[in-house]
């Protein structure tokens, strides 16, 4: 591959995402019990849940933590 081309790829790469995607917003998450903390896509934290898997006094979605398995919630 030429310098040219590479070049031209590279530049393509950073600009725009094929298809019309967006990039993920990233939300900090903490762990209850071992305060982990971890950057989780909006879309894993937002969109699967029922109303049973939120904090009732944060109101924050829940995942679980990969460290201890505890609940994690929104940082604030």
């Amino acid at each position: 591959m030429n310098w040219e081309r590479s070049k031209r790829i590279k530049e393509r790469e950073n600009d725009e995402l094929p298809f019309e995607q967006k990039k993920d917003e990233l939300i900090d998450f903490r762990c209850k019990k071992c305060r982990y903390e971890e950057k989780v896509p909006d879309f894993v934290a937002f969109e699967y849940y029922t109303d049973e898997e939120f904090d009732k006094e944060s109101g924050s979605p829940i995942i679980l933590c990969p460290k201890c398995d505890a609940d994690m919630i929104i940082k604030r």
